[in-house]
């Protein structure tokens, strides 16, 4: 079964039964990942997903370049081999189109600090892929120091994921989006994560597998934060999502990208 972890909250990593299905090529009709989410089409071509041969862990991520993968930290051991794909449906192809790279994870991951309860700093990841990477018409792009802060009340964003809505369910990821917004209530978190709305009946929200996944700046290529973790088990409650403006994520970053 898809893996629930850390007690009361969760990361939204999915595990076996999904990678297993993706294996064997097997579509269930009507699968969703982000709930409320849509099909995606090429509407973000540059969000794909990371799956581990290893432990068979697969998250969402983003390609800032063709080389470039940002993920969630909690997904994948720092130096592990994953591999990474772009195309709409998992089972589509069964992965012959990804790419293999490397997981690097900072060492500030994981730091006592501020981070919520049952969640850790710093959660974000770059995998390097190999060879000439993949190729897509654009790339995600980076918010500048700060950004997250210049926001209004209730920014609306574009979240969108691989993952699967019920724990259960062995249906192979397809790429879906839906909409979402940034409420209040990070409190002394604010300055790492962002709060989104994730109560179906206030948009979308993620779910297993849609870690490392973008909250993008809606209408807009710009990643707010990643897909962090959530505080229900059954996808119902509100999500927390690692801001990438922060000097932490900015230095880290930096070594693997130009930062605006």
């Amino acid at each position: 079964m898809l893996k629930v972890l850390r007690g009361a909250t969760r990361l939204r990593a999915a595990g076996t039964a999904l990678i297993a299905v993706v294996a064997a090529g097997v579509v269930a009709a009507s699968a969703l990942a982000v709930v409320n989410g849509k099909p995606d089409g090429n509407a973000h071509p540059y969000v794909g997903v990371a799956v581990s041969p290893q432990t068979s862990a697969l998250c969402s991520g983003s390609l800032l370049s063709a080389t470039v993968f940002v993920t969630a930290a909690h997904c994948f051991a720092d130096g592990s081999m994953v591999l990474v794909d772009v195309q709409e449906s998992l089972a589509n192809d069964n992965l012959t189109t990804a790419v293999p790279g490397i997981v690097h994870v900072p060492q500030s991951f994981g730091a006592v600090g501020n981070g919520l309860s049952g969640s850790d700093r710093n959660d974000f990841a770059v995998v390097t892929l190999l060879g000439d990477g993949l190729s897509v018409e654009r790339y995600a792009k980076l918010p500048a120091a700060g950004y997250d802060d210049t926001l209004p009340k209730n920014q609306q964003v574009d979240i969108v994921g691989y993952g699967v809505q019920d724990p259960h369910s062995n249906v192979a990821g397809t790429r879906l989006s839906a909409q979402a917004k940034i409420i209040a209530g990070g409190g002394a978190t604010g300055s790492e994560f962002l709060k989104i709305s994730s109560s179906p009946g206030q948009g979308g929200a993620t779910c297993f597998g849609d870690s490392g996944g973008p909250d993008l700046q809606a209408g807009t290529d710009t990643i707010l934060a990643i897909s962090s973790y959530g505080a229900s088990a059954t996808c119902s409650a509100v999500d927390y999502s690692q801001r990438l403006d922060t000097d932490a994520a900015r230095s880290f970053l930096s070594q693997y990208v130009p930062l605006p």
